[in-house]
């Protein structure tokens, strides 16, 4: 599986607001600056993120980004469904039905004069692998939360205002 570019960079703007300030935005223009990103393409990551109700953007002279939320309550599934959307990673389009014949098994056995005919696993049960292999991807990606993955003064998460650091 292949993920967006911009799943690295939503991510990024994540962990970014969930450092920053919560009283204080932080500048879409300083955002863009530190990821190297045009401020268009940050937007576009952004409308997606607030329309999963990650962030959201404040108007004004003093606007910018903020997170809706505690970051210990956002996930890395939350973030990762924003940009990847819910589609499953392997589509099933019957074709391994209309290949195999799957569905006429008992004749393909009496054409070849198959008695004992096994399949160690059914093409049918690759499929299967897949779906299996992505629920335990969005599981793991569930049980981490950005919160958790901030650098912390010993005890809890910083929260500090980034733009004296990102305007020197």
């Amino acid at each position: 599986m292949k993920t967006k570019p911009s799943l690295e960079q939503a991510l990024c703007i994540v962990a970014l607001l969930g450092i920053q300030d919560r009283q204080k935005p932080l500048q879409s223009r300083l955002v863009a600056e530190r990821l190297d990103i045009s401020t268009s393409y940050l937007k576009k990551i952004v409308q997606h993120l607030a329309a999963a109700d990650i962030v959201k953007t404040v108007p004004g002279r003093d606007g910018g980004i903020v997170l809706t939320r505690d970051p210990h309550k956002i996930t890395l599934l939350d973030v990762f469904n924003a940009i990847e959307g819910l589609n499953a990673f392997v589509k099933n389009t019957g074709l391994v039905n209309k290949v195999f014949d799957i569905q006429k098994r008992v004749a393909f056995q009496d054409t070849y004069h198959l008695k004992d005919f096994r399949e160690q696993h059914s093409v049918a049960d690759v499929l299967a692998v897949f779906d299996r292999a992505e629920a335990q991807y969005r599981q793991l990606l569930a049980s981490l939360t950005i919160g958790a993955v901030l650098p912390t003064d010993g005890q809890q998460a910083l929260q500090l205002d980034w733009t004296q650091w990102l305007t020197r």
